[in-house]
């Protein structure tokens, strides 16, 4: 990584090197910016990775934001960042904010969040009446 790619600086930081680089490697594989959003969607609750995308973000100037951006694989972290709280998707800056993928990216984490919060209400594990 070079200082050039801020985000994933962070990213690989917090998890590692050899982690941050399956996880961004694999965002990176799909074939377009949209793909990699809904990608990012299916994939299974990771609230470590989830809290690292958003730590990564939300410590990014909007210049930096826009500069990664411009990755198919930024678009599946930003989805993974909005899992830990989707309001990230709010200090995207001018032009991001309007995009179709946040869009996107705001649906998936809705879903997500009610998958996760159906999940636990199913689970018999997590009721606390004894």
């Amino acid at each position: 990584m070079t200082e050039t790619y801020p985000i994933q600086e962070r990213v690989e930081a917090a998890l590692g090197a050899e982690r941050a680089d399956k996880l961004l490697t694999g965002l990176d594989n799909y074939s377009n910016q949209p793909n990699a959003v809904k990608g990012a969607a299916k994939r299974p609750s990771d609230p470590e990775v989830e809290a690292v995308a958003h730590a990564a973000f939300a410590a990014a100037t909007p210049q930096e934001i826009n500069l990664e951006l411009d990755s198919i694989g930024m678009w599946g972290l930003l989805t993974l960042a909005a899992r830990a709280d989707v309001t990230i998707l709010d200090s995207l800056p001018p032009g991001r904010v309007d995009n179709p993928k946040v869009a996107s990216i705001r649906r998936a984490t809705t879903k997500h969040l009610k998958g996760l919060a159906e999940a636990a209400a199913a689970d018999p594990s997590t009721d606390s009446a004894d």
